[in-house]
């Protein structure tokens, strides 16, 4: 019972902190604070993650609660990785345009 407590507590900061968030569009703030309220409800209502487990053919909620894990960290990363290279691709085309704009003409003299 005090683990429940504990987690519900910890996904209550997370929601507040996403919230707070101006810079996330909104449909994002939306769906991490939808998995959040269901993270909630799963915490409070283990046995409902047991049910849908044996629906999708998975033995044991736990389970599958660590298989929706995986599959959301690794979207994530591939996000993070795919919106690096952007960066990075702008950051390139950047610095290239400001060389140019910076750079002077060979002096005749030399």
């Amino acid at each position: 019972m005090i683990i429940q407590f504990f987690l519900t507590g910890l996904l209550l900061g997370v929601a507040l902190l996403v919230a707070a968030q101006n810079a996330t569009p909104r449909l994002m703030r939306a769906g991490i604070l939808a998995v959040l309220a269901a993270g909630a409800f799963f915490v409070w209502a283990p046995e409902t993650t047991n049910a849908i487990a044996h629906v999708l053919g998975v033995g044991r909620g736990a389970d599958l609660i660590l298989y929706l894990w995986v599959v959301i960290t690794l979207a994530l990363m591939l996000l993070l990785y795919l919106k690096l290279t952007r960066m990075a691709r702008r950051i390139t085309q950047l610095t290239r345009a400001i060389a140019l704009m910076q750079a002077s003409a060979p002096d005749a003299d030399r």
